[in-house]
């Protein structure tokens, strides 16, 4: 077994070696908007693992954090995200609470009026990890905060004909969440000029969080020990319903795209929607048609945009280490 000791020296090492070139580049600053379901039993944990990723990069300077329906209610999300900002946000941060369902596009909201306010201050990144809502009503409304969206990082998209399967107890495919949830405020966001980047499941589901990472965690500070804990029931899940001894950690490859853009393959990709057959139907049954999120590298006729593929040897270390306390990355 190596020495932990060891282990946290070359962890150090290898993040230095990522974050500095001839300078260490200035902090990129972002916006969160989120759906965070973390400590909920059985809740998706990506969200609260993407969040303190992020709160622990000094390659990122999180701006603000917006709320957005999606993995679960605002109801629920508003309480999890003060949490998380009480425990590992900077002093005074809020989350502002922003659309509650697809119905709430092109409602302003307090998540809107927030960003609006923040990009009018300067420019930014907007990490979009839940349906699009908020950010496609921001689109809408303030068409001229477009111009001060340096970049949208997107949880969503796949290639034609791609199927989202995980584990061998089940040949139904998961969906393509985020976007299936709001496809009206994607169509929004396709129509902007603003750069987009999309970080799918295409790339998360080549990263795993197993149990040997949770009792790894466990032991790297305060932020480890909550995730540690906070993750068990979603790992018992994916084994349960899935067969898989792990979990993808889908958010936080979008948040790694950002601050360690070198340790992501990507490639340019026309990017569309297209109404098709579930492919979450079982024989027999029938269902009514859906859209999808479409990308090709081939289709120059198309939004272009950049798609994540093939996370870098060097990621997962890393993620490892921001998921534990930001002292450690000095």
């Amino acid at each position: 077994m190596v020495n932990q000791s060891f282990k946290a020296c070359l962890l150090l090492m290898i993040a230095a070696s990522l974050s500095t070139g001839c300078a260490r580049r200035a902090p990129q600053d972002v916006w969160l908007d989120i759906d965070p379901s973390i400590g909920i039993h059985e809740g998706e944990v990506d969200d609260g693992l993407a969040f303190i990723q992020a709160m622990h990069s000094p390659e990122l300077n999180v701006r603000g954090v917006s709320l957005t329906f999606g993995n679960t209610g605002l109801k629920r999300t508003v309480p999890i995200a003060a949490d998380l900002l009480q425990r590992f946000g900077p002093p005074g941060m809020t989350a502002h609470p922003g659309a509650d369902s697809g119905n709430d596009f092109g409602r302003e909201t307090a998540a809107v009026s927030a960003m609006v306010e923040a990009l009018r201050e300067g420019p930014m990144t907007i990490l979009a990890l839940g349906p699009m809502t908020n950010v496609g009503t921001l689109l809408r409304l303030h068409p001229e905060s477009a111009a001060r969206i340096e970049a949208i990082v997107m949880v969503a998209a796949r290639r034609p004909g791609q199927r989202f399967i995980t584990g061998s107890l089940t040949s139904t495919p998961h969906r393509d969440f985020n976007f299936e949830l709001d496809a009206v405020a994607m169509q929004a966001v396709l129509d902007s000029d603003v750069k987009l980047i999309f970080a799918p499941w295409e790339v998360s589901s080549k990263v795993w969080i197993r149990q040997a990472d949770l009792d790894e965690l466990a032991e790297m500070g305060d932020s480890g020990e909550y995730l540690s804990g906070a993750c068990q029931s979603w790992i018992e899940r994916w084994k349960t319903r899935l067969g898989v001894d792990g979990f993808n950690p889908f958010d936080t490859l979008a948040v790694g795209y950002v601050s360690h853009p070198e340790l992501i393959e990507t490639s340019q990709v026309g990017v569309w929607i297209e109404t098709g057959p579930d492919d979450r139907a079982r024989p027999g049954q029938v269902l009514k048609d859906k859209p999808y999120l479409l990308v090709d590298p081939t289709r120059t006729d198309a939004r272009q945009a950049v798609y994540c593929h093939t996370p870098r040897a060097g990621f997962k270390d890393l993620l490892m280490q921001r998921l534990g306390e930001p002292e450690a990355q000095n």
